[in-house]
């Protein structure tokens, strides 16, 4: 289980001039897979551009004076939910905790939405590793996916009564 980073990384809004650093970081038919679902590795040159909708929030944890981590937040709000997506770490900073990290920033934004009551991520795949970053940044296995072979988990989100 890695252990979060210390590093000062903030998180700042997606723009496309990452779309090919992002890109780059699926680096195998797996991350592929796992990531977005794709079967025709590579993926196609304009694979984060297609991520990007109205609808969605994009973020880049950016440290190091280079962009680190990728994650989106998708607004579910007749289910009062925020699912956290597209979730990817540079391959040369993964294990250094900026999963974590990511996921914790991730979160810390979905809760400050009014009315949220969870933040929700799947997992496909097996990857201990990956587990083991989503169970450390609090977030809880519920069951399998509705959708395809997975991991569903969430994280409530705690509200401070007066």
């Amino acid at each position: 289980m890695t252990e979060q980073t210390h590093a000062q990384a903030d998180l700042i809004p997606y723009s496309e001039e990452y779309a090919q650093t992002v890109r780059s970081w699926i680096n195998s038919a797996e991350t592929y897979l796992n990531i977005c679902h794709g079967k025709d590795f590579p993926p196609p040159e304009n694979i984060v551009a297609t991520w990007q909708r109205p609808d969605v929030k994009s973020y880049l944890l950016f440290g190091e004076n280079q962009a680190i981590a990728y994650g989106e937040l998708w607004i579910r709000d007749v289910e009062r939910s925020v699912e956290i997506a597209h979730l990817i770490v540079d391959p040369f900073k993964q294990g250094e905790g900026y999963g974590t990290k990511m996921l914790n920033l991730l979160y810390n934004r979905a809760a400050a939405r009014p009315l949220i009551s969870k933040v929700v991520l799947h997992l496909r795949g097996c990857d201990e590793i990956i587990l083991g970053c989503y169970l450390k940044a609090g977030f809880e296995l519920v069951g399998k996916t509705a959708i395809g072979d997975g991991l569903r988990m969430i994280r409530v989100v705690n509200r401070e009564v007066d």
